[in-house]
């Protein structure tokens, strides 16, 4: 079965009635899975904060990791995903700035694993920020992502 049989299938199985396109788009580290629906009917396929899109992206992640080993597998709505990821690189960009500023260390909350993977990316692959780094650690609340100077 290929990707955009099985999402369609998985979206019908929810009982979502609307109509959708999905592409997909294979680049050198990713399966981009692109679904595009009337904008009325996006909230039921996005969920609260995303829930239904990420519970429906780990389904395709777990179906098809054999296919795709060594890509990550990213669906995503009407574009919801790329809007919320450039809200996070903003923050992102943002936070480093400050931290080469204050050299002192700030923390990201409450992001999930693609997210911290999002910020770690920027930080190591931005010039600008060639004195930072940035890692993760587990806390009580759950992982927490901290950037910091190099030599601090």
């Amino acid at each position: 079965m290929k990707i955009e049989e099985y999402v369609s299938k998985l979206i019908e199985h929810l009982g979502f009635e609307g109509e959708i396109e999905i592409k997909i788009e294979e680049g050198e580290k990713r399966v981009q899975v692109c679904i595009q629906t009337d904008e009325k009917d996006t909230a039921l396929l996005i969920g609260n904060r995303g829930e239904t899109l990420e519970a429906i992206e780990l389904l395709c992640k777990l179906s098809f990791k054999d296919e795709y080993p060594d890509k990550l597998i990213v669906l995503d709505i009407n574009q919801y995903k790329v809007r919320q990821e450039d809200r996070l690189k903003e923050k992102a960009y943002d936070l480093a700035q400050r931290v080469l500023e204050t050299g002192r260390p700030s923390e990201f909350r409450y992001l999930n694993s693609y997210e911290r993977h999002l910020v770690h990316e920027l930080i190591a692959e931005n010039p600008e920020f060639k004195d930072l780094y940035s890692h993760s650690e587990d806390r009580d609340l759950g992982r927490v992502l901290i950037v910091e100077l190099k030599n601090a």
